[in-house]
């Protein structure tokens, strides 16, 4: 499909209507105010400036036993010491509310801000190609893989960030590049893209699981909107598929420990 000026059209449409392919990059210009980008970019600014109020530090959350970490942190399963009671908390426990709230807590200024900017760049662009709609269903899909990613590849690991959401979007913008026409790799969000994969492989304490399960679920989703698109599906058609993928990433998450020690069975046969 090649881009127009409202949505995306088919080659064929395109050059019968005698309107030329525009580049995915310029999208931004063309786009209403990016509303819920905005939102989302408050909603974390808002989350890690309670983190410091209730830490009294601008890290805020990096221990398990101090601040958000605790309460809306992603991990399996770990004790809670409270006084001389011990109880067990996580989303193997039941608090499945984890698989979101996590998303919107950051280690730090330096991973916010990092995050954020990915985010406010890339979002524009989806949001305006895609629609508010369908962009929250992207956003929601991409957020839930990363979780899944988490608790099947490091479940114990205490993990917070939106950068499983953020790989969700890099992986619908590599998807809506060639949809137009376009290659990411020849774009100037290539050097941004590679970037987050180096870092991802090379740097301490980054979780693996959490980008690179955003990213393949970010990615899927996306192709399930170009593929909508292309048929003129109805918005509610894909918010509704995005509603199901999102349902099958928290059974998924829920399901996460059986799954992994399943994993683990069959490469040991394997192997």
């Amino acid at each position: 499909m090649l881009q127009a000026s409202v949505g995306f059209h088919c080659p064929e449409c395109t050059s019968q209507s005698g309107s030329r392919p525009v580049p995915a990059a310029v999208m931004v210009a063309r786009a209403t105010r990016p509303l819920v980008t905005q939102v989302l970019l408050g909603l974390n600014a808002l989350a890690y400036l309670y983190s410091i109020i209730l830490t009294g530090s601008a890290s805020g959350i990096t221990r398990l036993d101090q601040g958000l970490l605790v309460d809306g942190g992603l991990f399996a399963r770990a004790r809670l010491f409270d006084g001389g009671a011990v109880s067990l908390i996580g989303v193997d426990t039941g608090e499945y509310y984890r698989l979101v709230t996590a998303a919107f807590l950051h280690d730090g200024i330096f991973h916010l801000a990092f995050n954020m900017y990915i985010l406010w760049i890339l979002g524009q662009m989806l949001e305006a190609g895609f629609g508010k709609a369908r962009f929250i269903s992207l956003y929601a899909v991409s957020t839930l893989g990363g979780s899944f990613g988490v608790l099947l590849v490091s479940p114990y690991s205490p993990t917070v960030g939106a950068s499983g959401a953020v790989f969700g979007l890099m992986g619908a913008t590599v998807l809506m590049h060639r949809a137009v026409g376009g290659s990411i790799w020849r774009s100037p969000l290539a050097p941004l893209l590679m970037i987050n994969v180096v870092f991802t492989l090379l740097i301490p304490r980054v979780s693996i699981g959490g980008h690179f399960g955003g990213l393949i679920a970010g990615a899927a989703m996306g192709a399930v909107m170009l593929a909508f698109e292309r048929r003129r599906a109805p918005a509610w058609a894909t918010v509704a598929l995005g509603g199901m993928l999102s349902a099958l990433l928290v059974l998924g998450s829920v399901f996460a420990l059986p799954l992994r020690d399943l994993i683990s069975e069959v490469v040991d046969l394997v192997a």
